[in-house]
């Protein structure tokens, strides 16, 4: 009994001599799992478990794989610095992970941009051995990083679709087909309702927008927004279709919406979220409900919420509103423009 005890414990030894030896690959890995994975659970906890497990699955697999091969380049140019090969490629990927997150949208990302390559450029020239090695390492940890996050946030965007998507089993059609007269006339045959684009505002049909765009109870029908390339552009208002036989109610509308604007909170887009009245204007509107909402994306005080209506066929269309504040004023005035101009008969 005591050698099979014996045995088992220099088995045991062997076996944790060998996996805590020196290996800065393999144990960097693992440092680098232990740090991220309550960074990932922590950004996802407004989701369902089994989205966190997935999610955190799927960028954990990215981060390594990233993070192997960013350690493979960098003992290769430890080896043999100023590889030009190694070189052109680390610059690529780091272009492309700034690009992917939309860094290269903003001048200042543009500015950096050039200014890292003027750098790099006078060190190639003057051989710095040292600054060269350092250099290629941080465009390699910064592209990881960069590239898991935009990983974890495509993967986040998805899985919030999905969980609002078809949660009412509508039968989906096609509300693309929006006629277009004098230029600002809309009017959709299949929704049995147009409206007059307000001066200033752009119209983005379904085909047009993005999952997190769509992203909502119901089916998009379309979105209207303040910028031609930003469909988020502060004021905007998105168009969700409920066929009649769905019976969807007030009470319904504010869970799922009082739920959509939970995850925003979560998710660290918003904060500061209050419940407010109003009264609407227009008497077709059936129910709405608004609150006030600190943007820490856009930072300053906002207003959204949703307006449900009904056309002729007693379908229920929901308009999500997002605004700026106005004092003493219900809506902004180009939301207002929009909501008069609404009309059920072509």
């Amino acid at each position: 009994m005591n050698q099979i005890l014996s045995k088992i414990k220099n088995q045991a030894s062997g076996f944790l001599t060998q996996f805590f030896s020196p290996s800065t690959t393999r144990n960097l890995l693992i440092l680098y799992t232990i740090l991220v994975v309550p960074f990932f659970v922590y950004h996802e906890s407004h989701l369902p478990w089994h989205y966190i497990f997935v999610l955190c699955f799927i960028s954990l697999v990215v981060g390594l794989l990233i993070t192997y091969v960013s350690l493979y380049l960098i003992q290769l140019y430890w080896k043999e610095t100023f590889h030009p090969f190694i070189e052109i490629g680390v610059l690529i990927l780091f272009i492309f992970a700034l690009w992917l997150t939309e860094i290269l949208v903003f001048e200042a990302g543009t500015v950096f941009l050039f200014l890292f390559i003027t750098l790099a450029f006078f060190i190639r020239i003057l051989q710095l051995t040292e600054y060269a090695r350092l250099l290629l390492a941080f465009c390699l940890v910064a592209s990881n990083a960069l590239i898991s996050f935009k990983a974890l946030q495509g993967a986040e965007i998805y899985s919030a679709y999905l969980l609002f998507k078809n949660k009412y089993h509508i039968e989906e059609k096609d509300l693309n087909k929006w006629e277009i007269t004098n230029n600002n006339d809309y009017w959709n045959e299949e929704l049995q309702i147009g409206f007059t684009l307000p001066e200033g505002m752009f119209f983005y049909k379904p085909e047009d927008l993005t999952l997190e765009n769509k992203t909502g109870v119901g089916q998009i029908a379309g979105l209207l927004s303040f910028s031609d390339h930003d469909a988020e552009r502060y004021p905007f208002v998105r168009i969700f279709y409920f066929p009649d036989y769905v019976g969807f109610q007030k009470e319904q509308a504010i869970q799922e919406f009082s739920e959509f604007l939970k995850i925003q909170v979560s998710k660290g887009d918003i904060e500061d979220l209050q419940e407010i009245q109003q009264k609407e204007i227009q008497d077709f509107i059936l129910v709405s409900k608004f609150w006030t909402f600190y943007d820490l994306m856009r930072p300053r005080y906002s207003k959204t919420g949703f307006m449900i209506f009904e056309n002729a066929n007693h379908d229920k269309l929901l308009l999500h509103i997002t605004e700026n504040l106005e004092k003493g004023e219900i809506h902004e005035q180009v939301i207002r423009e929009f909501l008069s101009s609404i009309r059920f008969r072509n």
